[in-house]
């Protein structure tokens, strides 16, 4: 924890002094604005901080109204400083032609101007990030196979991921899936983990709504790495009452499909035991001779896994969420969003994303429920 919040406190509170140090050169700010705006980022340093104390001290309304506020902030600041370092490498590139050109010094981007246009950038992303993120579409993709018989009744598979239900995402969020899934109607609902984001019993409402909703061929999660930090026990508990059967290093045969899932890896960070075992688990549940489902909260994959399932799912990444911050994500994670073959008859699908998780917004990377049809290939 210490490490974390020298890290935190180091990278974020720098990102709010350059933040501060731009103002004030821009702006030439001083006296009562100066203390009020150095006021307001010292607060939102602290923000995510605070939203989980007034959180787990049953301070609802307050660390709502916070958690609004400050991480809608954190998406402002990282496009504001994310822009600003493109202005300041422009700038120095600038000055280093001008030693050997000296006209090219016109080039040389003046700081309010500069500062200005910036802040115009990012108040449209805002806007457009906070409309954009109070939809949800439902994604459609066809995977065919041989393992249905010929003529077979094709199965309607929903995949939710990273709903983050808590502060932010709450009723709103629950009456959008709810009304895709009555229409949709699917054979199983899928969760790959992230269903919650925050403290359990402020929540325990929430979990009535999705046991009502009872597939014929069930309900099916994993844990995600937030299960994990709001506690698992509540977390299990949770998906249990909203009727869910969590998979945990484990597989189950249901109708013409056997699903398989295991747990985050959280052990080594959390201190609590997580199932993780991919083998064991496609290992377990039935005949492979079953179009095999393995649900995996993070987009990595096994080469030793490949082939033994049909198809992975996973979610995780929300696609960085924010644009452009889906580059860096994708440095972390090759199979980002959508559909991919990974060859040997598997492949794998990952989410954006059914909620948000921290900024209240979404560019570029849209919400979603997925809806994967599956039907045979077989002709005979």
């Amino acid at each position: 924890m210490l490490t974390f919040l020298l890290i935190y406190f180091g990278i974020y509170g720098g990102m709010h002094l350059y933040f501060l140090l731009k103002t004030v050169l821009a702006l030439e700010i001083q006296g009562w604005p100066l203390l009020f705006l150095a006021g307001f980022l010292l607060l939102m340093v602290n923000g995510p901080i605070l939203v989980r104390i007034l959180e787990r001290n049953d301070q609802i309304l307050a660390a709502t109204a916070l958690a609004w506020v400050s991480y809608t902030w954190m998406a402002v600041l990282l496009w504001f400083v994310s822009m600003g370092i493109v202005r300041d490498l422009w700038n120095t590139g600038v000055r280093l032609a001008a030693r050997v050109t000296p006209e090219s010094y016109r080039l040389i981007l003046p700081a309010k101007p500069a500062y200005v246009v910036i802040a115009l950038l990012v108040a449209a992303a805002t806007i457009l990030g906070f409309l954009e993120a109070r939809g949800l579409r439902t994604e459609r993709i066809t995977v065919r196979t041989p393992l249905l018989p010929a003529g077979a009744k094709s199965v309607k598979v929903a995949q939710i991921s990273d709903v983050h239900l808590g502060l932010i995402e709450g009723q709103r969020r629950i009456d959008q899936i709810a009304s895709i899934l009555f229409d949709e109607a699917p054979d199983i609902l899928l969760c790959t983990g992230d269903l919650i984001d925050g403290a359990i019993p402020h929540l325990d409402h929430m979990s009535s709504w999705f046991a009502a909703i009872n597939p014929p061929l069930g309900k099916y999660a994993v844990t995600g790495n937030h299960e994990f930090y709001a506690g698992l026990d509540m977390s299990l508990a949770f998906l249990k009452e909203a009727g869910f059967t969590v998979l945990r290093g484990n597989a189950v045969t249901t109708g013409p499909l056997r699903v398989a899932g295991v747990d985050f890896p959280a052990e080594r960070h959390t201190g609590q035991i997580s199932h993780v075992n991919e083998g064991a688990a496609l290992d377990s549940g039935g005949s492979r001779n079953l179009f095999t489902i393995l649900m995996k909260h993070q987009p990595f994959v096994e080469e030793s896994s490949v082939g033994r399932f049909d198809l992975q799912l996973s979610g995780h990444t929300h696609k960085g969420q924010i644009f452009p911050f889906n580059y860096p994500v994708r440095l972390r994670y090759r199979y980002i969003a959508g559909l991919y073959d990974l060859g040997g008859g598997s492949q794998v699908y990952t989410s954006r994303g059914t909620g948000t998780w921290g900024p209240p917004l979404r560019l570029l990377s849209p919400a979603e429920v997925t809806i994967i049809t599956i039907e045979s290939d077989r002709t005979t």
